[in-house]
Formats: C-alpha cells, sequence, structure tokens
C-alpha cells in the first residue's frame, strides 16, 4: 500500500486538474492522499477534499504561516480538532513543525506554535505530519518533550 502523507491537493496549481490528479495517483497505485491544512484559512477546504475524493486529512500551523497567525487560530485549532474528532478521515495534526531555512522568520513564535500544537496533537490522540528544514535538532527537542 502506497500513501502520500504530504499532498498540498487544495493548493490553487491544482483548481484545473484535482480530479484528474486523484485520478493519476490511484491508477499509479497510490491508495491514500493525505491533505495538510497550513492555516485555519483551509481546514474546511482541505477536510472537503478529503471527503469527496475519500482521502484523509490533517489540521494544523505550518511554520510558514505562523508569522501571519496569533494565538485565536490555535483555539481555532483546538475546537475543529474537537469538532471533528469522530471523523475517521481525519488523521493527523499537520503540518506543524520549525523552519531554520527560510531567513526572518520568527524562530521563538515558530516554536510556541509547534509545542502549542504537539500538545494539542496529543491530547487528540493524533499523530503529527513535520515541516523539518534546518530544525531537526529543535523539532526532536519538542518531540521528546512531549
Amino acid at each position: 500500500m502506497w500513501i502520500d502523507t504530504h499532498c498540498h491537493l487544495d493548493a490553487p496549481e491544482f483548481d484545473a486538474d484535482r480530479d484528474a490528479v486523484v485520478a493519476r495517483a490511484r491508477a499509479a497505485g497510490v491508495d491514500m492522499l493525505v491533505l495538510p491544512a497550513v492555516a485555519v484559512s483551509n481546514f474546511d477546504t482541505v477536510r472537503e477534499l478529503a471527503h469527496r475524493h475519500l482521502l484523509s486529512y490533517a489540521l494544523g500551523i505550518h511554520p510558514l504561516c505562523v508569522d501571519e497567525a496569533n494565538e485565536a487560530d490555535l483555539d481555532t485549532l483546538a475546537a475543529a480538532l474537537k469538532a471533528h474528532a469522530g471523523d475517521p478521515r481525519l488523521v493527523a495534526v499537520g503540518e506543524i513543525g520549525l523552519d531554520h531555512f527560510v531567513p526572518g522568520l520568527d524562530r521563538e513564535k515558530q516554536e510556541r506554535f509547534y509545542w502549542a500544537q504537539l500538545k494539542l496533537a496529543r491530547a487528540a490522540g493524533l499523530p503529527v505530519l513535520l515541516h523539518v528544514r534546518r530544525s531537526a535538532d529543535a523539532v526532536l527537542k519538542g518531540l521528546r518533550r512531549f
């Protein structure tokens, strides 16, 4: 069984041929695609796409989106995880993590959001989908902590 654990099928680049992309993946033997959210603004989109195409999804705030996020977004994530706790298509919290590759990102805020989302994942009993760029030690520290 092949599973694509990281497919941003909700991105606008797929608007023209999203159905065909899913069909090609299945024809190539990919049994499941997991659609990770990147911000609260796309929580509903990834959930709806997952249900429409019989896929899976994850809810989280991507480290590249943390600078634009606010603390209330963590409450929105917690509420969404609770609201959809019985949804068999919700399989993880993600895409979360740390990005130390892109210059100018607020690393302290990324770390706060990463740790908060790890706590939410643990409380929800869900695994996490991680984004790790030049941050492996810090990401592992968070995993060990939680």
